[in-house]
């Protein structure tokens, strides 16, 4: 039986991978503004475990919170809203970044594609976060 300590915590390594995912992101930005940060490769393995353990975590995060999100749909509409946005902008991500990862050719424009969604889905998720905090903190103190 997941409790609500397990989510509480669970969300907490969602928002330290995703700090995480987005620093290492930024870091290799700035080679296209000719800043290189070395160990590239170190740093590139480590955005990639991140983002594939954040996007892992996510759906976990996300099945344990469908039915309380659709409860809340009619009367917080802006945090349904957001957070469908987020769930999209995750997607995307994910998926160029994969296909970015994977793809034996470099696809013009693809980082790029990846640089923006993940820009999109930083916004959705602060908006996110700042709108389930009070949440968070009820699950948090919840002892049985």
């Amino acid at each position: 039986m997941v409790t609500p300590k397990t989510k509480a915590s669970l969300g907490m390594t969602l928002i330290v991978l995703f700090l995480a995912t987005l620093v290492t992101g930024i870091i290799l930005h700035l080679k296209k503004h000719g800043i290189i940060i070395e160990p590239r490769p170190g740093i590139k393995v480590v955005h990639w475990i991140c983002g594939f353990v954040m996007a892992a975590l996510t759906i976990v995060h996300g099945l344990q919170f469908k039915k309380m999100l659709n409860a809340l749909r009619a009367k917080y509409t802006w945090f349904w809203i957001d957070t469908r946005a987020l769930i999209l902008f995750i997607g995307l991500t994910f998926i160029t970044g994969l296909v970015k990862l994977l793809s034996p050719i470099k696809i013009p424009h693809l980082g790029l594609w990846h640089f923006w969604f993940g820009i999109l889905m930083t916004l959705t998720a602060v908006v996110h976060l700042i709108r389930g905090i009070p949440g968070w903190n009820r699950l948090r103190k919840i002892k049985k």
